[in-house]
């Protein structure tokens, strides 16, 4: 199965939405454009494609530069960037550019879903209406946000507007664990209004109603560092979902960078078999 990648945009009600292909063997622009695509996985044997949203700042590119490429050696990888735009940006019209994202490149198809940090929001919250979601994976979520959140959000929109360098500074601290930073200097997140509207979009985030309607089998994957959502709110929202397993994973919120090779062994083996540990359970932290 081939890993190449390729990029393409869909526009949804006026909204371009980026779309990265990978994992899709014998497609070229024609199919994509008038037929979506049709991929059978290995051996002529149906999978249900993996598709990913990006969190917090970070885009397919940088969320998943490391899970995407791996992922699509056994099964089609689709990563959406949706358009947040800038200021504020609604939940229900990102669900619907989501959808009208898979309507066009992948018709009919049921997937996997999987949502990083917002992208987790995102994901929760177009499981918990559209049956092709044949598995979810939620990383990082958090199911309504803290007045805590809404501080965290409102002082990183002011040094935003105000053009302060220590923006970079709250961005990394927040993001990354002490350990992590102790041996690394990462980068903090995208400039622009586009993480702005993420962030507004989780701190003023409410998945309470919506929650309880999912019933496609769940991994949910908290962080014990993690100083953005809170390792208390993914427990919550494993507490919140009928069908759903929970795991632990040592790091801060940015876990696609800390321990991406213990997410991708997390998710992989529940899309491979979402079934294998039953609804309520706990599972041990994976190692590579």
């Amino acid at each position: 199965m081939s890993t190449a990648a390729m990029i393409r945009t869909v526009n949804v009600g006026g909204v371009d939405v980026s779309c990265t292909l990978s994992g899709f063997d014998g497609f070229d622009e024609h199919d994509f454009d008038e037929h979506g695509i049709d991929e059978h996985g290995v051996g002529g044997q149906p999978v249900d494609p993996v598709v990913l949203l990006a969190g917090i700042g970070g885009t397919a590119a940088s969320d998943f530069s490391f899970l995407l490429p791996l992922l699509a050696r056994t099964r089609p990888v689709l990563a959406v960037d949706l358009g947040y735009g800038s200021g504020s940006a609604r939940l229900d019209g990102l669900v619907d550019q989501l959808a009208g994202a898979l309507n066009t490149v992948l018709p009919g198809r049921r997937v996997s879903l999987v949502g990083f940090s917002v992208g987790a929001t995102v994901a929760a919250a177009f499981a918990a209406d559209n049956p092709v979601v044949a598995s979810l994976v939620l990383v990082t979520p958090v199911v309504r946000a803290s007045g805590r959140h809404r501080m965290l959000a409102a002082l990183r929109g002011h040094l935003d507007v105000a053009g302060d360098d220590s923006l970079r500074t709250l961005d990394i601290f927040s993001a990354y664990s002490p350990m992590f930073l102790e041996r690394h200097s990462p980068e903090p997140f995208s400039k622009g209004g586009a993480t702005t509207a993420q962030m507004s979009l989780f701190a003023n985030s409410d998945l309470t109603e919506a929650l309880p309607r999912v019933t496609a089998p769940t991994l949910v994957i908290g962080c014990t560092q993690d100083d953005i959502a809170g390792v208390d709110r993914a427990r919550e929202v494993f507490a919140s979902l009928p069908n759903s397993r929970y795991a632990e994973i040592d790091s801060g919120h940015a876990v696609l960078a800390e321990r991406p090779a213990e997410v991708l062994a997390m998710m992989r083996e529940f899309v491979s078999h979402p079934a294998r540990l039953r609804a309520g359970s706990v599972r041990e932290e994976a190692h590579p």
